[in-house]
């Protein structure tokens, strides 16, 4: 009976283990698997050993498989459950008894909580597992020949129905406080930050968006998502109809990180680049962020991909072959290859192919304005450059140079002149007279210029919640309210 309970009790925790790295828990794995890169080669033997140690070796051994998640989850479950079962026989070869309490299941549930974070290494599941290991085969080994300890020896229950009751409620305390603790110890907000990181780069932007939004919605601000929103909203061709349907507390900085040698953020700044055209940039973060994290399969593929456009193929072909000493990647690995004379990879385009500045142009990496300016100059067609030029100018106040550039819009095909964009025409002829508005050629429809006399009606008599309630998406309510460059129209 205890044998069948105990394989019971392992199934059950396989399964709650897997269910978890399937669902709310999905992005541990791909996190894990997205920062680790194992390669059949001495050399990286040899490094691993030298700077992390054997099990840190075995931990990126493992971690491969999670290339594959339901691989990935299942085989963390199996590891977590078999320390239960391990840490049981071991008790049962120390005492000679049966682990009527299952006090086995601790150190199982102990480590499955450490694994919530994605920060925490797994190398402690590595070494638990396999110190468990070696302790059940010495113990096997020399079972006849070691004294059992005393300890619960006599410790027994004879009726069958009271140590059935105990057990199963020792069983639900367990089940109920293992609950209550993940409940309370799952970090939703890592969660969903990573889980749009993942549809981004999946380029799945409906999924994205529910992220973000799902984030948002809780009143919370947080540069990753307001960064990833942007993006979402963009390509779903929603950007300038939605740049401010969320407080956009963070100014200019919603839609990019600015270099801040910041090793987090190193992560995240080649996304944007690479859809706007802008591939030196790209680059430039990536290979930042392989110098902090190390040479991981998102980092290689892309700095291949970014070389191979760049016309740089001997420098791709290094990072390319690191990836086929891999399991996973070298099919990848030999598809990029196979572009190296081309110089063409599939999804990504140099905006600014065959552009030569002399004297030499550097890149400015702490403000987006001017680099978003020098790609309109040169790829005029460039939609997401002007939608971003736009939203940066819009996000900063600086309503002059908008319309300065607003110009550029007639390369495009839009059905109308985006409410956003009247908004912030209105405030430029407030600012500028109705005589060098006339001159600009752009006009206000009659129904922008309504609604804004009953946003100054609402103002005026300080009506702040119905004025939030009927204008707290607009620009207006953005650059009086909002804005942290200040309630001035910003005319340089």
């Amino acid at each position: 009976m205890n044998k069948k309970l105990t394989y019971g009790i392992f199934v059950i925790l396989f399964l709650c283990y897997w269910m978890a790295y399937m669902g709310n828990l999905s992005h541990i794995i791909a996190y894990h698997e997205q920062h680790h890169l194992f390669l059949y080669t001495q050399a990286y033997f040899d490094q691993q050993i030298q700077s992390e140690g054997f099990f840190s070796y075995l931990t990126a051994f493992i971690i491969q498989f999670f290339y594959y998640p339901w691989l990935g989850s299942a085989l963390l479950a199996f590891l977590l459950a078999s320390v239960y079962g391990m840490v049981g026989n071991v008790l049962r070869l120390l005492f000679g008894k049966e682990d009527w309490l299952h006090l086995s299941i601790l150190p199982s549930l102990l480590l499955f909580y450490h694994t919530m974070e994605a920060n925490h290494t797994l190398v402690p599941v590595t070494i638990t597992v396999l110190s468990l290991c070696m302790a059940n085969l010495v113990l096997w080994l020399f079972r006849r020949h070691m004294p059992l300890i005393p300890i619960l020896q006599n410790t027994h229950i004879q009726k069958k129905k009271l140590r059935m009751g105990l057990q199963t409620f020792v069983l639900l305390v367990y089940a109920g406080c293992g609950y209550y603790h993940f409940v309370n110890s799952y970090n939703r907000s890592e969660g969903i930050m990573l889980k749009a990181e993942m549809n981004v780069k999946a380029k799945d932007w409906d999924k994205v968006l529910e992220y973000t939004k799902l984030y948002l919605n809780s009143g919370k601000t947080n540069h990753l998502i307001a960064y990833f929103h942007q993006m979402a909203l963009y390509h779903k061709g929603l950007l300038p109809y939605h740049l401010f349907d969320y407080p956009q507390l963070l100014g200019v900085k919603a839609i990019y990180f600015p270099w801040n040698s910041d090793s987090r953020e190193s992560e995240y700044g080649h996304f944007l680049y690479e859809d706007l055209g802008h591939i030196n940039e790209a680059h430039h973060w990536e290979f930042e962020a392989m110098a902090v994290w190390g040479e991981t399969a998102p980092h290689l593929l892309n700095l291949a991909r970014y070389n191979i456009v760049n016309n740089r193929p001997k420098v791709a072909q290094r990072f390319i072959n690191k990836l086929k000493k891999s399991l996973f990647y070298k099919e990848q690995a030999l598809q990029l290859e196979a572009s190296l004379e081309t110089g063409k990879v599939e999804g990504l385009r140099n905006a600014l192919a065959g552009v030569i500045d002399v004297p030499a142009r550097f890149t400015n990496a702490i403000n987006i304005g001017p680099e978003l300016e020098y790609i309109c100059n040169h790829d005029p067609k460039n939609k997401m450059a002007f939608e971003y030029l736009m939203s940066y100018l819009l996000l900063s106040n600086n309503v002059i140079r908008f319309v300065d550039n607003l110009y550029r819009i007639k390369n495009f095909d839009y059905p109308s002149l985006p409410t956003a964009y009247e908004e912030a025409l209105l405030v430029y002829k407030l600012k500028v007279g109705e005589e060098r508005f006339a001159q600009s050629g752009y006009r206000v429809s009659a129904e922008t210029e309504a609604r804004f006399a009953r946003y100054y009606q609402l103002m005026g008599n300080q009506q702040m919640s119905l004025l939030q309630k009927e204008f707290g998406k607009t620009f207006w309510f953005y650059m009086n309210y909002i804005s942290p460059y200040g309630n001035k129209v910003i005319a340089n």
